[in-house]
């Protein structure tokens, strides 16, 4: 797990540093460091920056401008929005501008340097996995009713 969230932040220095790489991919201003782990239920996370993950089993709803992989069966969705179910399925939002995730499964892992809003509900019979919203920050469960958070300069 902290072996993924590594390569996970590994991909976010290059991507940034890339000679061809928008300018916004280095830093979103007024983001802050986001890290979810092991997470059960939903995440549903938003607005600016460079956000990477995966969903071992379950279903992500993003906007048509996230990258996704690894969907077994998706289908438009309502407005700009894209569905995937599936197995292992990854995304990122380098170069996407504003954008928009909601996770939906087990096994939920992401990193990145996000402005906006983050809004977790744990699943109440499994372990619900663990959150931090700084870098080097403490670890947070995620709670087992709708929370949200507030992400850099972001508004919720």
């Amino acid at each position: 797990m902290r072996r993924f969230s590594i390569g996970l932040l590994v991909l976010a220095v290059m991507a940034s540093t890339a000679g061809s790489a928008p300018a916004f991919v280095a830093k979103t201003s007024g983001a802050t460091y986001l890290q979810l782990s092991a997470g059960s239920g939903l995440a549903s996370v938003r607005n600016r920056g460079n956000f990477f993950g995966q969903v071992k089993r379950g279903r992500i709803v993003a906007t048509s401008n996230v990258q996704l992989n690894g969907c077994e069966s998706g289908r438009a969705g309502r407005g700009n929005t894209m569905l995937c179910k599936g197995s292992h399925i990854t995304f990122d939002t380098v170069g996407a501008g504003k954008w928009r995730l909601e996770l939906h499964g087990h096994g939920i892992y992401g990193s990145g340097f996000v402005h906006g809003c983050l809004v977790l509900d744990g699943r109440d019979n499994h372990p619900s996995g663990r959150f931090r919203r700084t870098m080097g920050g403490e670890w947070q469960d995620w709670p087992r009713q709708r929370t949200a958070y507030t992400l850099g300069t972001g508004a919720c």
